[in-house]
């Protein structure tokens, strides 16, 4: 008997159509100190299994029809809420979730949530707390723990929460780690170092993983064994080199294809003249660290200029400033020196002519799909039958039509931030602002979905201001590349890089 087993599981989800079967696993096995991956598309079933493994999936409208998920020999489906939470949540399983703000409460700091669960799971208190605290934030590569310590979960970028939700996991001290893509917001070179951070682990203190992803690339690379999950099945299994070298099915070789590199260059855009400029932008943050007041230097000194139909990407990594940039473009924060110009006049406050679309989704969860694609025209009072039928369009072309009548929590993460897009394309700025707007979805849906914004941006001339640390992403939607870089001292610098010379 292996450590950790999945026996005919099967899971049923009830809808407005009906009883929709959401999983219906056979087998899956996984030996103590070894890393398995569950490979799938967005709406697959991915994260339903992980939060069934933990009961933590909502029944109704969720129901485990049949099965056991068997853990070092005991059926933990048979355990009450009670034992989960009291033996083995935390304890015995540990798990990083996908999406780090629905998982960090924004009303505690960070040192306040490691806290809680350094005393609960591991016992300590006051200083010796502390020092563990600090000792998980080195590990997570997060620099300047003390000030990190102190800070709520919007005062951090995308990727410092990620490795916030990664330390806090770490802090339980669990046997087995449940990894739902938790790479899935950083730049590649702090994958890299998760990475390579969660295989050490492994090898170290015999942590047995369980690696949820929906990039093939990412799988191969750390998974011992690999499992591709289609339609709540697994129909393919294996060591992962023989997957990848040889794979059976067709669902399993389109994952291998999609893993390659995207590389299709942009069309040519006929750009016209000058929309927006940003002149010697500098945005500083005090922070304490030790009794002394300093400046946190999140942009300092960025120029550039975007013409009337272009696509300009900003590329760079974690804590780079991208967001900062982005929000300052935005109008929703205040820069320390310089000015934004969008036709020749400051931006002061939120414009009407900008569309922001945040990393992560922000649907509403009382309103359905529909009701959340169309918000930003009822709030400016513009929801008209042609506009409605421009929407109804924008949800068939992007197969969420079927869900429009659906709620945002009965969608996968790629769907919800796919409706996102949609509304903020609803709206038709004059300026899209796209703040890693495709990081929620997999790779093959990534590209399925960039070649349709892509297009959509070129045949209307819609400009574009787009962030994201995928730098393939970039080349692929850009016609040209900003390139924002972290120093020690925290000072952001541009550079600019010619479209048709990406190197």
């Amino acid at each position: 008997m292996s450590y950790f087993e999945v026996n005919g599981l099967q899971v049923r989800h009830k809808t407005a159509e009906g009883i929709k079967e959401v999983l219906n696993i056979d087998h899956i096995a996984i030996e103590k100190g070894t890393t398995y991956g569950i490979v799938g598309e967005s709406g697959q079933g991915k994260t339903v299994l992980a939060l069934t493994i933990l009961k933590l999936l909502q029944c109704p409208p969720g129901e485990i029809t049949k099965g056991s998920i068997l853990l070092d020999g005991e059926d933990i489906l048979t355990y009450s809420q009670r034992k989960m939470q009291s033996q083995v949540r935390g304890k015995k399983i540990a798990m990083i979730f996908q999406d780090p703000m629905s998982c960090l409460n924004p009303v505690f700091t960070v040192g306040q949530m490691l806290d809680d669960v350094i005393r609960t799971n591991r016992g300590l208190t006051g200083k010796e707390a502390l020092a563990y605290a600090y000792k998980v934030l080195d590990l997570v590569k997060l620099v300047d723990a003390e000030s990190t310590l102190k800070k709520y979960p919007h005062q951090l970028s995308g990727g410092q929460r990620q490795r916030i939700i990664i330390a806090l996991a770490l802090c339980c001290g669990a046997e087995f780690l449940i990894a739902d893509e938790p790479t899935r917001n950083l730049d590649v070179t702090i994958q890299a170092s998760i990475l390579k951070l969660l295989k050490e682990l492994q090898e170290t203190l015999g942590i047995t993983v369980l690696f949820i992803a929906n990039n093939m690339s990412l799988v191969s690379a750390f998974c011992d064994r690999i499992g591709i999950l289609h339609e709540g099945r697994i129909i393919e299994e294996g060591e992962t080199e023989r997957i990848i070298r040889a794979p059976e099915q067709e669902y399993t070789r389109m994952l291998v294809e999609a893993a390659q590199l995207h590389s299709a260059s942009a069309a040519e855009v006929k750009t016209g003249e000058e929309l927006l400029r940003v002149e010697h932008l500098k945005k500083y943050f005090d922070v304490k660290k030790k009794n002394k007041k300093l400046s946190l230097k999140a942009v300092d000194d960025v120029s550039f200029t975007l013409n009337k139909g272009e696509v300009l990407g900003i590329v760079g990594e974690s804590g780079c400033g991208k967001s900062t940039l982005l929000s300052i473009v935005a109008g929703m924060i205040r820069p320390t020196y310089g000015r934004v110009l969008l036709q020749g006049e400051p931006i002061e406050g939120i414009s009407p002519h900008i569309g922001y679309m945040l990393q992560r989704d922000n649907l509403l969860e009382w309103r359905n799909i529909y009701r959340n694609v169309v918000l930003g025209l009822e709030i400016r009072k513009k929801l008209t039958k042609e506009n409605e039928e421009y929407v109804q369009g924008l949800l068939k072309a992007y197969g969420l039509w079927e869900f429009r009548d659906k709620y945002p929590s009965q969608l996968s993460g790629g769907m919800r931030q796919r409706a996102a897009l949609i509304r903020t394309l609803a709206v038709k700025p004059d300026i899209f602002l796209l703040d890693e707007a495709f990081s929620a979805l997999d790779y093959q849906t990534r590209l399925a979905v960039t070649d349709d914004v892509r297009r959509i941006l070129k045949l209307e001339q819609k400009t574009t201001l787009m962030v994201t640390h995928d730098i393939a992403e970039s080349i692929s939607m850009s016609d040209r590349i900003i390139v924002l870089s972290r120093r020690p001292a925290h000072i952001s610098r541009i550079m600019e890089i010619p479209f048709d010379n990406p190197e």
